[in-house]
């Protein structure tokens, strides 16, 4: 049955709005994201919605998808999907859902990642661009490397990352680790050599070394890389050839590049 919603004031409303807070989100292990794409990719992963709030022009023109949710539903007004929607060009279709059961959140004990992570990896360390790390997770779900969210990346699930990825946070393998140096020396520990993208003397060049399968590359922050902390941890330096034209390579494109190469195994 379809229930409807015509006030902005209404409680169920203004508990859905609150978690555009990271902190709500997290307290209430709830996130939304809107339009037809990503409920279709949501629901081909085998995931069932908390609820669908959907505008009344969408409730005919999607009602199969609709009915296949499989879920609480409510038909709002324009008024108050206005109120839920941060799209300029919304669909009238916004969906939340419970936290991913493929999205983990690894704490102190995080003794048996290594064999939780299969194969090859990218770790991104205190990633803030919601863009970079949405981009980041649909290339390395495409290429079938997990993806460790390290330090202070940003939310994997803000509605600007869950855009990003294009669906693909819904079946890539996350890993979201508060603590980096740790779960560097963890996987250390677990002979997993984890690869520093970052320029120093000792720096080998991608293309002139073997990689291993289960090599782990490690890309910083946008503006300022990777700490001294993080490299001295790692267990090596690489850098991608360049020109030299320019001084750096978005975070983004230098993880697809490391990616790639790491399912190539390097020279």
């Amino acid at each position: 049955m379809v229930k409807r919603i015509e006030s902005r004031n209404n409680p169920t409303i203004k508990n859905i709005t609150a978690l555009r807070d990271k902190r709500e989100r997290e307290e209430a292990r709830l996130f939304y994201f809107e339009g037809v794409h990503l409920l279709e990719e949501y629901l081909k992963a085998g995931n069932t919605p908390k609820m669908l709030f959907v505008r009344e022009d969408a409730l005919k023109r999607y009602s199969s998808l609709i009915e296949g949710a499989n879920c609480e539903i409510f038909e709002v007004t324009d008024s108050v999907y206005e109120k839920l929607t941060e799209e300029k060009a919304p669909q009238g279709i916004f969906t939340v859902s419970e936290y991913l059961d493929n999205v983990s959140f690894i704490g102190d004990g995080c003794s048996d990642l290594s064999q939780r992570i299969k194969g090859n990896a990218i770790m991104l360390v205190d990633l803030q661009d919601n863009g970079n790390v949405g981009t980041v997770v649909r290339t390395a779900t495409a290429l079938d490397c997990p993806i460790l969210l390290c330090g202070r990346c940003a939310d994997v699930f803000s509605p600007k990352t869950v855009r990003a990825t294009m669906g693909a946070m819904f079946t890539g393998e996350i890993f979201v680790c508060p603590d980096t140096v740790k779960t560097i020396e963890s996987l250390k520990v677990q002979n997993r050599r984890v690869i520093a993208a970052a320029l120093n003397e000792n720096a080998y060049t991608l293309g002139n070394f073997e990689i291993d399968g289960t090599d782990i590359f490690a890309v910083g922050n946008e503006g300022n890389g990777l700490s001294c902390e993080v490299i001295n941890a790692c267990s090596m330096t690489a850098i991608i050839p360049m020109s030299g034209k320019t001084e750096s390579l978005n975070a983004a494109i230098a993880s697809a590049v490391l990616l790639w190469e790491a399912k190539r195994g390097g020279i």
